[in-house]
């Protein structure tokens, strides 16, 4: 026997449905005890960023890079055979743009010292300040676009541990001059050339190129989130710049820097990749079971209800709101007669 049936106006809940709710009960019952209600909290949970979770993540990654960065052991003979293998396909093909920008760089004093402090400064300066700015202003992108980060740098530390591969600069045979090292009189970076202590820079991992890789990621994030105009235009042109830097310093080679791109690249089609795939399959659950749920009965609205919340599609990429609850119902005082 069904319970008493609500008046109308008023909404449908659990308590005046009856026996009815049971079968929707068990739908719902099922999908919390399913394993696919367990990855989609965990995903919902870290897909809201945490200071405290996002500092100890990058710290613990960029402790893992460091030791596998410098761990490479002894490769000096194959970074050298490497460098010259690249230099060779580069002058065989004219695409050696690292030759002509490195003596212009060396004889134009004033361009060294601008390239110089570029070098030194903006790698370590850029890439944090734009990833604390979409930590705070841009939320609900931050989770995807820092995975992007994430996932370029790891996929360097494959091609740094694989393919050690000297920087032009210790060609001399070749012609290329040690920019940094020729500006260290007055900078703070070692003659080496190296951008930071020796104690903390391999000086054969130049492929991919690393800092090219992640100014274009800096260029993007600012290019497709930014709102104002004018940091867009400089979002635009701070890759380009570090391209020249980094060649005309004597740090990276033409290919270097196009594999730095191209792991950039492959980095964001693994995350987004990944991200369809993942809507897609919560969204065709999701879709199932409001059939289900249809098709138990008058349960339905709340059913859908409760399954939509747990669509990626709309909570993954913004930041958590608490539902609104139903307003109570407004009565009319009655009317006296005159």
């Amino acid at each position: 026997m069904h319970g008493p049936h609500p008046s109308p106006g008023e909404p449908v809940t659990r308590d005046k449905r009856g026996d009815v709710d049971g079968p929707l009960r068990d739908v719902e019952a099922s999908l919390t005890r399913s394993r696919f209600r367990v990855l989609s909290a965990l995903m919902t949970y870290f897909s809201r960023p945490r200071w405290w979770v996002e500092i100890a993540v990058i710290g613990g990654l960029y402790a893992i890079y460091s030791l596998i960065r410098n761990s490479v052991g002894e490769v000096a003979a194959t970074a050298y055979r490497n460098a010259g293998s690249i230099l060779a396909f580069e002058d065989r093909w004219h695409a050696a743009l690292e030759r002509p920008l490195n003596e212009w760089v060396h004889n134009t004093p004033v361009v060294a010292d601008v390239v110089a402090l570029q070098y030194a400064t903006l790698h370590f300066i850029v890439t944090p300040a734009v990833l604390i700015w979409l930590f705070f202003r841009r939320g609900a992108h931050y989770r995807r676009v820092s995975a992007v980060l994430i996932l370029t740098t790891v996929l360097a530390l494959i091609g740094f541990y694989w393919y050690p591969t000297a920087p032009p600069r210790l060609l001399r045979h070749e012609g290329f001059v040690d920019v940094m090292s020729q500006t260290s009189n007055w900078g703070w970076w070692p003659e080496s050339g190296a951008p930071g202590s020796d104690a903390i820079s391999n000086q054969f991992a130049a492929m991919p190129s690393l800092h090219c890789a992640w100014a274009a990621w800096c260029g993007l994030a600012l290019v497709f989130l930014a709102r104002r105009r004018w940091v867009k235009v400089l979002g635009g042109i701070y890759p380009f710049t570090t391209f020249f830097v980094v060649m005309g310093s004597g740090n990276h080679f033409v290919l270097d820097v196009l594999a730095g791109l191209g792991t950039l690249a492959i980095a964001a089609g693994i995350v987004f990749g990944v991200r369809r795939l993942w809507v897609v399959r919560v969204s065709g659950r999701i879709a199932a079971l409001r059939a289900q749920s249809v098709a138990v009965g008058s349960g339905a609205p709340d059913t859908l209800d409760a399954c939509a919340a747990q669509d990626p599609s709309t909570t993954l990429d913004a930041p958590f709101r608490p539902a609104p609850s139903t307003p109570p119902a407004v009565i009319a005082p009655p009317t006296i007669g005159s």
